[in-house]
């Protein structure tokens, strides 16, 4: 049974009893959370004001926070900009918990629209005064494969890849790069070495997001757009620092959770081996 805890800026959120993470940092706060570690790191506010219609890629939709401060920033920014989402989860029963949500007041009104959708088999759809929201339940790794870009951003908010860890691989960036135009932003909480150096030998430049809530600088990644750099610090980590090794999955994307960790840490006992006997 998921639990509903109170983050650091008043926000609710639920542990996951699946994975034993909450959905969002409680140090952090779940609003503050998906404003500075998704929503802004991926422009959606310069976005609106480019762009009549932007097309969002939520990867892990969870309990909506990130979705409703897309489309909280989006009206703020330019009332008539149109945001198009498409979100990925896995938890068919997620909306009981939104439910169940103390929603603050400036998204109260967007939760609304968000909730009043439906189901159409595995897809939920809901129409929204600025938005229209599709929620694709099943195996990202599977439905990842099924979509059309390009999208303008991506919002990228699995568990974390100690328990979610086929959500991290290679092959996952890989699938979700096709999807992005060119100049668009991934964004992720992670600060994980595994998956910057995942992101990197994907084909994307990564950068670094200031510290919310945490010491950890979150992660910001594209082809060609414009993102904060890379510390020197971080540079030299990703280039030597044994930690720094990709999960991979099998080019089908179906190999077992516990069998990709169990290969990258294989991997990483050959490495920390051969670096302590030279």
């Amino acid at each position: 049974m998921d639990s509903k805890i109170k983050t650091a800026d008043g926000t609710e959120t639920f542990i996951n009893s699946e994975f034993n993470e909450a959905y969002h940092s409680t140090k952090a706060g779940a609003y503050t959370e998906s404003l500075h570690k998704f929503v802004l790191p991926c422009g959606i506010d310069r976005l609106v004001k480019e762009k009549e219609r932007v097309r969002v890629l939520d990867v892990g939709f969870g309990l909506g926070y990130n979705v409703a401060v897309a489309v909280e920033t989006a009206q703020k920014n330019n009332p008539q900009a149109f945001l198009e989402i498409t979100s990925i989860e896995k938890d068919r029963d997620i909306f009981k918990k939104i439910r169940e949500l103390s929603i603050p007041e400036n998204l109260r009104d967007i939760y609304s629209q968000i909730l009043s959708g439906g189901f159409e088999e595995n897809i939920y759809t809901a129409e929204g005064t600025n938005f229209i929201l599709r929620v694709i339940f099943g195996d990202a790794r599977q439905i990842i494969k099924q979509l059309k870009g390009p999208f303008d951003a991506v919002f990228y908010d699995a568990f974390s890849p100690k328990v979610n860890t086929e959500m991290w691989t290679v092959e996952m960036f890989s699938s979700v790069k096709k999807l992005m135009d060119r100049r668009a932003v991934l964004a992720t909480y992670s600060a994980s070495l595994a998956v910057r150096k995942g992101l990197v030998e994907a084909g994307f430049k990564i950068g670094l997001v200031e510290p919310v809530g945490r010491k950890s600088y979150s992660t910001v990644a594209t082809i060609e757009g414009d993102i904060p750099p890379l510390t020197e610090k971080e540079r030299y980590r990703l280039e030597h620092s044994p930690y720094a090794l990709p999960y991979r999955d099998s080019p089908d994307m179906n190999l077992p959770r516990e069998k990709i960790k169990e290969n990258w840490e294989k991997q990483l006992q050959d490495r920390l081996s051969k670096q302590s006997n030279p």
